[in-house]
């Protein structure tokens, strides 16, 4: 049995229990994500403490003391109109042309010698930009009514007011074509 070919079989190893897998440390990314968003809460909660109104604060008390900084010998000034000195709203109003620049009269309709009265019916938005033109009545003559309409499209308005507020609406624009203003 002793034969010096053969090798003493060795032990198996025992059996070791599992290692844990290294262990890394945080990303630098996610301490970047929440170093920003600890920044912006910070932002945020000062934007915050500046939008209260000044109008429930007490009044400042005015310092007479000639040893005071600036600030405190100045007497404190509200920031917020009161009622009876707020500025007057605007009236009511509907929407009206700033100017009415002369509408061409078309050559076809001089030579025919066409003259009529139309309403337009023009929807103005809040800026006093036309958006839409419409006959409301008719001329009689297709060439004045299409003059008139490309005309009025270019217009500028001053916009109706409702509520103080600029708003869109709609407004009757009355054009007269005689031949004389075609001379």
């Amino acid at each position: 049995m002793n034969d010096p070919m053969q090798r003493p079989i060795d032990p198996p190893p025992p059996e070791q229990p599992p290692k844990d897998p290294p262990r890394k440390g945080s990303s630098p990314l996610v301490w970047i994500l929440l170093l920003v968003v600890l920044v912006a809460l910070g932002w945020y909660a000062l934007t915050q403490r500046g939008t209260t109104d000044t109008a429930e604060l007490p009044p400042t008390p005015v310092i007479d003391d000639p040893a005071a900084p600036p600030a405190e010998r100045e007497p404190a000034t509200r920031t917020t109109p009161r009622a009876d000195t707020a500025p007057a709203r605007p009236a009511d109003r509907e929407a009206r042309p700033l100017a009415q620049p002369e509408i061409p009269y078309p050559p076809a309709a001089a030579r025919s010698r066409e003259e009529g009265s139309l309403i337009l019916l023009v929807q103005v938005d809040a800026n006093g930009n036309a958006t839409d033109v419409t006959v409301e009545k008719r001329s009689g003559s297709r060439d004045l009514d299409r003059a008139a309409q490309q005309a009025v499209r270019d217009w500028k308005f001053e916009p109706a007011i409702q509520g103080g507020k600029p708003t869109a609406s709609t407004v009757r624009v009355p054009i007269d074509f005689t031949l004389q203003d075609a001379g």
